[in-house]
């Protein structure tokens, strides 16, 4: 029986300045990022113009503010009006930008833009089936969960921890029980970078085509996630497609160009883990 694959969906620099002073040293970054982002399926992006000017709103209003703490949940609550309007699994960052849908991939992305852009620390977390962030401030810890505008905004510490011990759990997100989902042989809670969320956005297009049976698309958007993120998250999905492509009727021509495509992935992927298992 053919399996449904669930779908989930680098700390920078903290500032030696006065918070309320607009930062700007990202912003060329930051516009690099959302480019990117917004041209993961290779079509035309929605105009990134509204959000580099919300960026700009946000800098100035950030003098308005008595402390970071208070001027991050207005960051938090803000972003979530401004355009993320629905929640929808299969959505891509584009989506966002142009129809206001998202998921907790494509809403995180945004968000850690934004705390880039406005100069805080902060680090991405992913775990099999969700990803979220964390943010410090000189308050505390900040955990943003991108999906829940009203209590996604995060500041006790004992919730912080109850919502990490919750995550580490990894819930599947799938409750159709007519489906097989995939479960995750590994227990991930990984840091990742905005290039490794690059490699999300690639590797969530991989598992959308998986899941429509298109294994030609498959194989080429898990090319490209590779060539930003490295996980155990990508073998085990390469170990899947390949059992399929092997077991499909696909022409022969087309299914061994697939099979070295995955292979060459596969065997990427096994250098990786091998080396960061030597001390």
């Amino acid at each position: 029986m053919r399996l449904i694959v669930a779908i989930f969906f680098l700390p920078i620099l903290a500032v030696a300045q006065d918070w309320r002073q607009p930062v700007s040293l990202s912003n060329q970054r930051v516009s690099t990022y959302l480019e990117a982002y917004a041209t993961v399926e290779g079509e035309n992006p929605a105009s990134l113009d509204k959000v580099l000017y919300f960026l700009d709103k946000l800098s100035d209003k950030r003098k308005k503010f008595k402390n970071e703490q208070t001027f991050l949940r207005h960051v938090f609550l803000k972003t979530h009006q401004q355009f993320l309007k629905e929640y929808k699994v299969y959505t891509t960052f584009n989506d966002l930008l142009g129809e206001g849908n998202y998921n907790c991939l494509t809403a995180t992305a945004l968000y850690a833009l934004i705390l880039e852009h406005l100069g805080f620390e902060y680090e991405i977390i992913e775990t099999n089936y969700h990803i979220f962030l964390l943010a410090e401030t000189s308050y505390g810890q900040v955990l943003l969960e991108s999906t829940d505008p009203l209590e996604g905004f995060v500041i006790k510490p004992q919730q912080i921890e109850r919502k990490i011990s919750h995550y580490r759990q990894n819930p599947s997100v799938d409750s159709n029980h007519n489906k097989i989902s995939y479960q995750f042989k590994a227990s991930l809670y990984n840091s990742v970078g905005l290039e490794g969320v690059h490699g999300l956005l690639y590797y969530n297009l991989a598992v959308d085509a998986y899941n429509k049976q298109d294994l030609v698309s498959t194989v080429n958007y898990l090319e490209k996630a590779r060539s930003f993120y490295q996980s155990q998250r990508l073998e085990e999905f390469s170990e899947i497609v390949l059992l399929t492509v092997l077991e499909s009727k696909i022409k022969t021509d087309i299914k061994e160009k697939l099979l070295r495509k995955i292979r060459s992935i596969k065997d990427r992927e096994l250098r990786i883990v091998a080396s960061t298992r030597i001390f």
